[in-house]
């Protein structure tokens, strides 16, 4: 039976665990999803939610509501007329074998920043002609300028911190979907190379003559064969820490060991080759260095989006320079592209969430952002400079509290 809107919240589903067979909806779902009611009471839940949804919401979600724990916060996909909307989720157990689940459209994070943005310029002009109006009162001037910075400062913080917050949302979002495709690649490989050896093993076993063996260069085929599969299992691992990082942006991932940082730059370099051939020149400027005490993980997805922004800044051929300094127990990295650069204007933009100069839809705006996260969140910090028509450096500093001292046990 169809309930009255004012018991429910206005996007809202209710359903049986034990067949996912809906039993409830409110009217501002219907008009979501475009159809009437009893069209969605018809259905069962997971056959509104995209492939990858349906997956990881039969998989992951359904087994938790089962043993009558709440999924809170989740990011699903549901197939609407318009297409695919994300939206976050929390699936509240009911007893009795039903579910409630309640949708907040992700788009609505965006509206809650336009609104934040907009309440603090409203703010900022008031105090500004509260400024202007108590000139005359010079005793109190000093004072006064001083709570109105420390409020600019507390707005900027919140919003940053809601920023940050709609990120980590969609970047877990990203990692569900990413992580089911490499899954199968990952499997697939590893059964590959199983085949590939053992065909290699049969040829040696079977006695091929040498003559035909070099005719078909069997020796170069059978080292380039492993060493190319090898190659691509190291992608693969290389995506999955990717989107291990992004699902563990907005939280301390507890995989901190002590890290050499020049190891770091080369695999990171090597994930990069095919971006770099025949366009960009890497030259390496390394001084002797000790490990330093980080998350691997989260290193090379600051190297990564880095490196990846300076060589889409080269038209058609240029040099990066990675240097390595360690000027007062900090261990400095700086990285130089001779790119296109960036104005005045545009250099203090270039860490904003969201900004992004590329043309729309090639690129999101969020690769510096989410590094210089990361290197806030570790105590170090990211900084850069930029000469319009000479290139970028951006330098990457690790504390002193980090860097492994003498005596010290590292790995």
């Amino acid at each position: 039976m169809h309930t009255p809107e004012s018991k429910w919240p206005l996007l809202a589903i209710e359903f049986n665990l034990s067949d996912n067979r809906i039993t409830d909806v409110t009217n501002r779902l219907c008009l979501k999803f475009q159809k009437t009611p009893s069209e969605l009471l018809e259905q069962r839940l997971d056959e509104l939610l995209s492939p990858a949804s349906r997956l990881y919401f039969l998989s992951a979600m359904q087994t938790k509501l089962q043993q009558g724990i709440d999924c809170e916060q989740v990011t699903l996909y549901f197939k609407t007329a318009a297409g695919n909307a994300m939206c976050l989720c929390d699936a509240i157990c009911q007893g009795d074998d039903k579910v409630a689940l309640t949708l907040i459209v992700a788009d609505r994070h965006l509206l809650l920043e336009r609104q934040l943005i907009s309440e603090r310029d409203e703010t900022k002009s008031i105090n500004n002609e509260l400024i202007k109006r108590q000139h005359e009162l010079t005793e109190q001037k000093e004072e006064k300028v001083r709570l109105l910075t420390q409020m600019e400062l507390v707005t900027a913080e919140l919003l940053q911190t809601e920023k940050l917050a709609a990120l980590g949302q969609m970047a877990a979002g990203i990692a569900h979907e990413i992580n089911n495709p490499v899954g199968y690649i990952q499997s697939n490989l590893n059964t590959l190379s199983q085949y590939a050896q053992r065909l290699v093993n049969l040829i040696h076993r079977a006695g091929v003559p040498d003559e035909q063996k070099t005719a078909a260069d069997f020796e170069f085929l059978e080292d380039d064969l492993l060493s190319l599969l090898n190659e691509t299992q190291e992608g693969v691992q290389r995506i999955t820490q990717i989107t291990r990082s992004l699902t563990q942006f907005t939280r301390r991932s507890g995989l901190s060991d002590w890290c050499n940082v020049h190891q770091q730059i080369d695999t990171t370099l090597k994930i990069m080759k095919n971006e770099l051939r025949g366009k960009v020149e890497i030259r390496r400027q390394f001084a002797e260095l000790p490990e330093v005490y980080c998350d691997p993980a989260q290193v090379n997805q600051v190297l990564l989006n880095v490196l990846l922004n300076a060589a889409h800044a080269i038209e058609r051929f240029g040099y990066i320079d990675i240097v390595t300094e360690l000027p007062d127990d900090k261990l400095i990295i700086k990285i130089a592209d001779t790119g296109c650069g960036m104005d005045e204007e545009t250099a203090k933009r270039a860490l904003d969430p969201f900004f992004t100069t590329k043309p729309e839809g090639d690129g999101t705006g969020l690769g510096l952002s989410i590094s210089y996260s990361i290197m806030r969140s570790i105590g170090g910090d990211l900084t850069l400079n930029s000469e319009q028509g000479k290139g970028t450096e951006v330098t990457l500093s690790f504390p002193a509290s980090l860097v492994l001292k003498e005596g010290q046990h590292g790995s």
